[in-house]
Protein backbone atom coordinates (compact mmCIF):
# COMPACT_ATOMS: atom_id res chain seq x y z
CA UNK A 1 0.00 0.00 0.00
CA UNK A 2 1.27 3.03 -1.11
CA UNK A 3 0.90 5.12 2.35
CA UNK A 4 3.36 2.49 3.81
CA UNK A 5 5.78 4.27 2.38
CA UNK A 6 8.92 5.27 3.70
CA UNK A 7 10.62 8.63 3.87
CA UNK A 8 13.12 6.71 2.19
CA UNK A 9 11.41 5.85 -0.96
CA UNK A 10 10.56 9.10 -1.68
CA UNK A 11 13.43 11.65 -0.70
CA UNK A 12 15.93 13.12 -3.09
CA UNK A 13 19.43 12.25 -2.74
CA UNK A 14 20.49 15.12 -4.43
CA UNK A 15 22.00 17.18 -1.40
CA UNK A 16 23.86 20.89 -1.65
CA UNK A 17 25.69 22.30 1.67
CA UNK A 18 27.77 25.09 2.55
CA UNK A 19 29.98 25.99 5.31
CA UNK A 20 28.26 28.28 8.10
CA UNK A 21 30.86 30.49 6.86
CA UNK A 22 30.01 31.13 3.26
CA UNK A 23 28.52 34.67 1.94
CA UNK A 24 24.68 34.49 1.18
CA UNK A 25 25.51 35.49 -2.54
CA UNK A 26 27.84 32.56 -2.97
CA UNK A 27 24.57 30.57 -1.47
CA UNK A 28 22.41 32.37 -3.83
CA UNK A 29 24.81 32.07 -6.64
CA UNK A 30 24.82 28.05 -5.68
CA UNK A 31 20.95 27.78 -5.71
CA UNK A 32 20.71 29.39 -9.19
CA UNK A 33 23.57 27.45 -10.84
CA UNK A 34 21.93 24.26 -9.32
CA UNK A 35 18.37 25.24 -9.16
CA UNK A 36 17.31 23.98 -5.65
CA UNK A 37 15.27 25.59 -3.43
CA UNK A 38 17.33 25.14 -0.21
CA UNK A 39 21.01 24.57 0.96
CA UNK A 40 22.12 22.58 3.95
CA UNK A 41 24.60 24.47 6.09
CA UNK A 42 27.44 22.47 7.79
CA UNK A 43 29.52 22.86 10.41
CA UNK A 44 32.73 20.61 10.18
CA UNK A 45 31.05 18.81 7.95
CA UNK A 46 27.99 18.30 10.75
CA UNK A 47 24.62 19.93 9.37
CA UNK A 48 23.14 22.75 11.40
CA UNK A 49 20.55 24.49 9.75
CA UNK A 50 19.27 25.19 6.01
CA UNK A 51 18.76 28.18 3.95
CA UNK A 52 15.89 28.28 1.82
CA UNK A 53 14.89 30.77 -0.76
CA UNK A 54 12.40 32.15 1.78
CA UNK A 55 15.07 33.03 4.07
CA UNK A 56 16.93 34.85 1.59
CA UNK A 57 13.59 37.43 0.83
CA UNK A 58 12.43 37.57 4.44
CA UNK A 59 16.52 37.95 5.80
CA UNK A 60 18.12 39.89 3.23
CA UNK A 61 16.20 41.32 0.22
CA UNK A 62 13.54 42.43 2.77
CA UNK A 63 16.59 43.92 5.60
CA UNK A 64 18.47 45.24 2.75
CA UNK A 65 21.12 43.64 3.47
CA UNK A 66 24.71 43.44 1.46
CA UNK A 67 24.65 39.75 0.31
CA UNK A 68 28.35 39.26 0.42
CA UNK A 69 28.95 40.70 4.18
CA UNK A 70 25.76 38.27 5.38
CA UNK A 71 27.31 34.63 6.43
CA UNK A 72 25.06 31.70 6.43
CA UNK A 73 24.88 30.86 9.86
CA UNK A 74 23.51 34.63 9.92
CA UNK A 75 20.52 33.72 7.82
CA UNK A 76 20.06 30.12 8.12
CA UNK A 77 16.86 28.67 10.04
CA UNK A 78 18.29 25.99 13.06
CA UNK A 79 18.15 24.04 15.02
CA UNK A 80 17.66 21.59 11.76
CA UNK A 81 14.63 19.19 12.23
CA UNK A 82 15.08 16.02 10.50
CA UNK A 83 13.59 12.57 10.14
CA UNK A 84 15.05 9.29 10.15
CA UNK A 85 14.77 7.06 6.73
CA UNK A 86 12.78 4.68 8.22
CA UNK A 87 9.94 7.04 9.41
CA UNK A 88 6.45 7.16 7.32
CA UNK A 89 5.94 9.73 4.90
CA UNK A 90 2.43 9.95 6.77
CA UNK A 91 4.66 11.14 10.03
CA UNK A 92 7.20 13.29 7.59
CA UNK A 93 4.06 15.33 6.29
CA UNK A 94 2.80 15.27 10.10
CA UNK A 95 5.75 16.98 11.28
CA UNK A 96 5.84 19.46 8.31
CA UNK A 97 2.55 20.43 9.55
CA UNK A 98 2.95 20.72 12.88
CA UNK A 99 6.68 22.37 12.56
CA UNK A 100 5.19 24.64 9.34
CA UNK A 101 8.33 23.66 7.42
CA UNK A 102 8.53 22.14 3.93
CA UNK A 103 11.94 20.41 3.90
CA UNK A 104 12.86 18.35 6.37
CA UNK A 105 16.71 16.56 5.65
CA UNK A 106 16.98 13.05 6.24
CA UNK A 107 19.63 11.69 8.65
CA UNK A 108 20.76 8.25 9.69
CA UNK A 109 22.93 8.82 12.94
CA UNK A 110 24.51 11.35 12.38
CA UNK A 111 25.11 11.46 8.52
CA UNK A 112 23.03 13.02 6.03
CA UNK A 113 21.77 10.70 3.22
CA UNK A 114 18.88 12.76 2.03
CA UNK A 115 15.81 15.36 1.61
CA UNK A 116 12.14 15.38 1.61
CA UNK A 117 10.18 18.16 0.41
CA UNK A 118 6.62 18.84 0.70
CA UNK A 119 6.36 18.40 -3.54
CA UNK A 120 7.86 14.88 -2.57
CA UNK A 121 5.17 13.96 -0.32
CA UNK A 122 2.44 15.70 -2.35
CA UNK A 123 3.52 13.30 -5.60
CA UNK A 124 3.50 10.08 -4.25
CA UNK A 125 -0.35 9.32 -3.50
CA UNK A 126 -3.42 10.59 -3.40
CA UNK A 127 -4.57 8.32 -0.20
CA UNK A 128 -2.74 10.74 1.68
CA UNK A 129 -5.59 13.82 0.86
CA UNK A 130 -6.77 13.70 4.57
CA UNK A 131 -3.09 14.65 5.58
CA UNK A 132 -2.86 16.92 2.62
CA UNK A 133 -5.70 18.80 4.01
CA UNK A 134 -4.62 18.81 7.33
CA UNK A 135 -1.07 20.84 6.28
CA UNK A 136 -3.24 22.85 4.36
CA UNK A 137 -5.59 24.14 6.86
CA UNK A 138 -2.69 24.58 9.64
CA UNK A 139 -0.79 27.29 7.07
CA UNK A 140 -4.22 28.89 6.38
CA UNK A 141 -6.47 28.34 9.52
CA UNK A 142 -8.61 31.10 8.12
CA UNK A 143 -9.03 30.26 4.60
CA UNK A 144 -11.84 28.51 2.44
CA UNK A 145 -10.49 25.23 1.31
CA UNK A 146 -12.21 24.77 -1.92
CA UNK A 147 -11.02 21.77 -3.93
CA UNK A 148 -9.61 19.40 -1.42
CA UNK A 149 -6.55 18.39 -3.74
CA UNK A 150 -4.67 19.41 -6.29
CA UNK A 151 -6.10 18.47 -9.25
CA UNK A 152 -3.56 15.93 -10.76
CA UNK A 153 -5.15 15.96 -14.59
CA UNK A 154 -4.65 19.00 -15.54
CA UNK A 155 -1.23 19.61 -13.67
CA UNK A 156 -0.33 16.42 -15.98
CA UNK A 157 -1.95 18.04 -18.98
CA UNK A 158 0.20 21.53 -17.68
CA UNK A 159 2.47 20.98 -15.64
CA UNK A 160 3.68 24.23 -14.88
CA UNK A 161 0.26 24.54 -13.24
CA UNK A 162 -0.44 23.49 -9.56
CA UNK A 163 -4.26 24.17 -8.87
CA UNK A 164 -3.64 24.54 -5.72
CA UNK A 165 -1.81 24.32 -2.19
CA UNK A 166 1.15 26.61 0.08
CA UNK A 167 3.54 29.39 -1.93
CA UNK A 168 6.87 28.08 -1.34
CA UNK A 169 7.91 31.97 -0.93
CA UNK A 170 4.95 34.01 0.86
CA UNK A 171 4.19 30.86 2.81
CA UNK A 172 -0.07 31.25 1.84
CA UNK A 173 -2.35 28.89 0.54
CA UNK A 174 -3.68 29.36 -2.61
CA UNK A 175 -5.95 28.53 -5.65
CA UNK A 176 -3.30 28.22 -8.26
CA UNK A 177 0.43 27.72 -7.97
CA UNK A 178 3.41 27.75 -10.84
CA UNK A 179 5.79 25.70 -10.73
CA UNK A 180 8.68 27.51 -11.55
CA UNK A 181 11.71 25.32 -12.08
CA UNK A 182 10.58 23.21 -8.75
CA UNK A 183 9.29 25.59 -7.12
CA UNK A 184 5.78 26.30 -6.52
CA UNK A 185 5.11 30.30 -6.74
CA UNK A 186 1.80 32.27 -6.50
CA UNK A 187 1.02 34.32 -9.13
CA UNK A 188 1.88 37.49 -6.75
CA UNK A 189 5.38 36.49 -5.60
CA UNK A 190 6.10 35.39 -9.26
CA UNK A 191 5.76 39.49 -10.12
CA UNK A 192 7.30 40.99 -6.86
CA UNK A 193 10.48 38.79 -6.93
CA UNK A 194 12.68 39.54 -9.49
CA UNK A 195 14.61 36.11 -9.62
CA UNK A 196 11.03 34.49 -10.46
CA UNK A 197 11.05 36.55 -13.79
Amino acid sequence: METDLSVSDVMSRRLITADVAQTADRLARTMAETQVGCIIITRDNHPVGIVTERDMVVKLIAENAQPSKVKAQDIMSTPLITIPPDKSVELALREMARRRIRRLPVVQGRKLIGLVSDSDLLSVSSELSEILRDVIRQNNPEGDMGQTIPDWEQEERNPSVFVQGICEVCQSFQESLENIDGTYVCMRCREELPFYQ
